[in-house]
Order: structure tokens, then C-alpha cells, then sequence
């Protein structure tokens, strides 16, 4: 059966892991044995020389009280190492712990020597045990001590030599185990090296495999790549005659497809913009003569009550009249070059000549700028500016056009009533935000989709592009705008702008 080319894959894969998983098992079961080694070495020889020490300090102890002449100092000397001390029961109990400690060695080699060793020492201990138990024995009973020192005295010497050969023979059976196991741990070290080292010549072969078998691979990213470019003319070509031909082959069928189906969007998309342009100079065209007429009609008839005061001679009441009525003709025409100059904005708005714009000191001006009108209105005002200091890469004018238009959406918002007006500037991962709160009303129920879209107002007298605008300019930089109710009520804009590059320009523009 033949494999397909994911099987080939799997099966380079599974040998790969069984020939790591081999190696592994190998060395853990080495590195085990090393360890159940050392394990024996720490329970059976490690401990033997501090308790061969510290039965040699308990020989000297009961060697130095069998020296004492005096027969008050020798009987309270006596007393005190059996009865307080127990130095005698002590080093027989070390004598029994040390030959439980051999027994854990028994079968090696090393062991069989210090087996020997510790039969002459266990005893040599034992008759001076019995040597001991006479001398103290005559100690307690008041009789002469002469006939038993000397017995006591050579077997404790005999012990002492015995002791210090056994001693010997534990440091020699240390020295001789810890050879073998650091030979065996170099042993084990290399051969985990060259198995190790199989395992990556292994692994070489497989991925050298795998990658044959890929490489046609290559090709077809390629092609996917050109054909994503919209490059349609170069097919891609590949020598594989088995799964990836064929999907070659598909990729260039799917190309074919894809250029064709480009070409007939094309045209239909020539055709919708065409008709989309003509309608949205139909409902510009709407719109203006919709908001050029009542102004209009307002300076028309305001024009024909001057001339009709003007007729009138020497009348102050009259011509105080006929001046009011030239300041509301001026704020009409104010009001129309407003509206002008803001359609003209957004239809002719400039591509963004960005720098590095400080967006706390931005915006501390334009709240400065328009303190003047807040206070006229009632409303409070308030910097938050952001503590991390981060600079946005934008174009400085179109980034105060943006936020004074939110400043006074907000302050028209609020309305007569009186409220506060909250800017706040903060640095949120790759970009700076600046979010404008007001206290207003809030956004009406069922036109948050729509604040976005041209022409579109809640304000009997709004024009409907200054969202729209600021929404051009968040584009335009890869930012974003949010609208949003606010917790405590009113509206939070949330403005966005990419967090600059500090090599991208030398100076920052407030």
C-alpha cells in the first residue's frame, strides 16, 4: 500500500519518537541504576567513618576513666559512663548498627573485606565487654582492681586496633566504590552522548526526508502568494507527480477561476461606484439647498425691513431696530459660511501629514481655547491627562479639528442646563486614547448605528458631518472612534490614534 504524503510524514514522525523515546528510556534506566548505587553507597559506607569516629571517642572516654588510680575519682568516673552516659551500651549499639550497615553491602566484593574486618572488631569488642563488666564489677564491690585493669586494659587496645584497621579498610572501600561509580557515571555519560547522537542522525535523515517531500511546497506558497497579489499570468509549477501536482494543479485551476471572477467584479464595481457617486452628490445637493434656503429666505426678508426703516427719517427708535436687524443678517451669513466651510471639510479632507503629536498638551489648549464658550454655556471643563506622557503619530491640525468638534458636540449636548466636560488621555497598548465625557443626555434610543453615517443629526440645527468627519480622520490614521453612555450618565467619545514610533520623527508637535 502506498502512503500518502501525510502518512510518510506520520510514519518519519513516529520513528523519530520511538528513537528519542528508546534513548530516553535507555539513560533513565541508567541514570537509575547510577542513583540506586549512590542510594546503597549513603545508606551502607557513607555513614561508617563519623560512627567509627565516634566510637573511637567513646573507647578513649572509657580508656581515660580505667586509667584513674584514685579508688573515689575511679568509682564516680565509673558510675558516670555507665549510668549517665551509657558510653559503654552506646558504642555496643554502634557495634550493631554498623553491622546492619554492612549487611546492605553484602554480595560486592568491597564488602567481603570489610566483612572480616568487622568480625575481628565485633570481637575484640565483645571481650572487652566482658573484660569491662569484671573490671567495673570490682569497682562496685569494693574489691582489688589491679588483677582486672590489665585484662580490661589490653582488651580495650586490642579493640583500638582493631577499630583503627577497620577504619581503614571503610575509608579503602569508599575510596574503591566512589572509583567505580564515577566510572560508571562516565560510562553511562557517554554512552547517553552516542546514543544521543544516533537519535540525531536519525532525526537528520527524517527531517532531510520530510523536507524532499515538502520542498514542492515552497512553489505553492509562492503561487498563492502571486495569486493573492492579484497575479494571475504565472502558474505554479512543481514536479511533484503525486498529492501536491495535484494540488498544483487545483491552485491554477482556482487562479483561473479567481481572475475571472475579478474581472467581472471590476466592472460591476465600476458601475456601483458610478451610481453611489451620483447619489451621494444627489443627496449633497439636497442637503445644501435644504440648509442654504432658510438662511437665505432670512437675509431676503431681513433685507427688506432695513430698506423699509431705512425710508423712515430721524428715528432712533427706527434705526436701533434696523441695526438688530443687520446683526441677525450677519449671523445668518456666519451661519452659512459655517455650514459651507464644514461640507467642504469633509468632502476635500487632506491626507494626514503626520509627526509626533503630545496629546496632553492638545488637548490643555484646546480646553483653554474654549473656555470662553463653556463658561458662556454653563459648563465646566476638566484636563485628565494621561501620566505615561506617550506621543500619537497623526497630523497635529486634523487631530484639533477631530477633538474641538467633540468638545462642542459635547458642550451642545449638555445644552442651557450646565454640566461638566471631562477630557482624559491615556495610553493603551500601541495606541493613545483621548476620551471626551460630558453630563448631557446621553445618546437617544436606536440611532447609535447611524451617528457615524453622513448627514445624519440629532440636532434640529446640525449638519450631520461631524461625527462622519472624525470618523474620516480616525480612518485615515489606523485609529478608531467609540461612542458610548457614560456610567454616570452622558456620552463618553473615545478617539484613538497609533502610539508613535520615538526614531520615526526628531520633534513633537503639540
Amino acid at each position: 500500500m502506498r502512503l500518502t504524503l501525510p502518512g510518510k510524514i506520520f510514519a518519519g514522525f513516529v520513528a523519530l519518537m520511538l528513537t528519542f523515546g528508546g534513548v530516553t528510556l535507555h539513560t533513565v534506566w541508567e541514570v537509575q541504576e547510577l542513583g540506586n548505587t549512590l542510594t546503597r553507597l549513603h545508606t551502607s559506607l557513607v555513614p561508617l567513618p563519623p560512627m567509627v569516629a565516634e566510637m573511637k571517642s567513646d573507647l578513649r572516654r572509657i580508656r581515660l576513666v580505667a586509667s584513674l588510680t584514685d579508688p573515689e575519682s575511679l568509682k564516680r568516673a565509673s558510675n558516670h559512663v555507665r549510668n549517665v552516659d551509657g558510653t559503654p551500651l552506646r558504642f555496643a549499639a554502634m557495634i550493631e548498627k554498623v553491622g546492619r550497615r554492612l549487611d546492605r553491602r553484602q554480595g560486592s566484593d568491597i564488602a567481603e573485606g570489610l566483612q572480616a574486618r568487622y568480625a575481628a572488631l565485633r570481637d575484640s569488642a565483645s571481650a572487652m565487654q566482658t573484660q569491662l563488666d569484671r573490671f567495673f564489677a570490682a569497682i562496685d564491690t569494693g574489691q582489688p582492681i589491679g588483677p582486672q585493669r590489665r585484662p580490661a586494659r589490653e582488651a580495650m587496645t586490642r579493640l583500638t586496633r582493631n577499630l583503627d584497621l577497620f577504619g581503614l579498610e571503610v575509608d579503602r572501600a569508599l575510596d574503591r566504590t566512589i572509583n567505580v561509580f564515577e566510572t560508571d557515571e562516565e560510562q553511562v555519560a557517554w554512552g547517553a552522548i552516542l546514543l544521543a547522537s544516533v537519535a540525531m542522525l536519525v532525526g537528520l535523515i527524517i527531517t532531510f526526508s520530510a523536507n524532499r517531500l515538502l520542498s514542492p511546497l515552497r512553489a505553492l506558497r509562492a503561487g498563492v502568494d502571486r495569486i493573492a497579489r492579484g497575479e494571475y499570468g504565472q502558474p505554479v509549477k512543481t514536479s511533484d507527480k503525486g498529492e501536491l501536482g495535484a494540488l498544483a494543479t487545483e491552485v491554477n485551476r482556482m487562479a483561473e477561476a479567481i481572475q475571472r471572477r475579478d474581472e467581472q467584479l471590476g466592472a460591476q464595481q465600476k458601475q456601483l461606484l458610478h451610481r453611489e457617486q451620483l447619489a451621494t452628490v444627489g443627496r449633497m445637493s439636497a442637503q445644501i439647498t435644504h440648509e442654504l434656503r432658510n438662511p437665505l429666505s432670512s437675509i431676503g426678508l431681513n433685507s427688506e425691513l432695513l430698506m423699509e426703516e431705512l425710508e423712515i427719517d430721524g428715528d432712533t427708535q427706527r434705526l436701533s431696530t434696523a441695526r438688530e436687524l443687520l446683526v441677525n443678517i450677519i449671523k445668518e451669513v456666519e451661519r452659512l459660511k459655517e455650514i459651507t466651510e464644514e461640507y467642504l471639510r469633509f468632502a476635500r479632507l487632506p491626507v494626514p501629514e503626520r509627526t509626533l503629536v503630545d496629546l496632553n498638551h492638545t488637548a490643555a489648549e484646546l480646553l483653554e481655547f474654549v473656555r470662553s464658550e463653556m463658561e458662556l454655556a454653563g459648563v465646566k471643563t476638566r484636563l485628565d491627562a494621561d501620566p505615561a506622557s506617550r506621543s500619537a503619530f497623526a497630523d497635529p491640525n486634523q487631530v484639533r479639528a477631530a477633538l474641538l468638534n467633540l468638545l462642542r458636540n459635547a458642550r451642545e449636548a449638555i445644552g442651557d442646563q450646565g454640566g461638566h466636560v471631562v477630557m482624559r488621555v491615556r495610553s493603551l497598548g500601541e495606541l493613545v486614547t483621548t476620551e471626551v465625557t460630558d453630563t448631557g443626555p446621553g445618546i437617544p434610543e436606536g440611532v447609535s448605528d447611524q451617528l457615524f453615517d453622513p448627514f445624519f443629526s440629532t440636532k434640529p440645527q446640525g449638519t450631520g458631518l461631524g461625527l462622519s468627519m472624525v470618523k474620516q480622520i480616525a480612518e485615515a490614521h489606523e485609529g478608531s472612534v467609540t461612542i458610548e453612555r457614560s456610567e454616570a450618565g452622558g456620552t463618553t467619545v473615545r478617539l484613538s490614534f497609533p502610539v508613535a514610533d520615538p526614531k520615526a520623527q526628531p520633534e513633537v508637535e503639540s
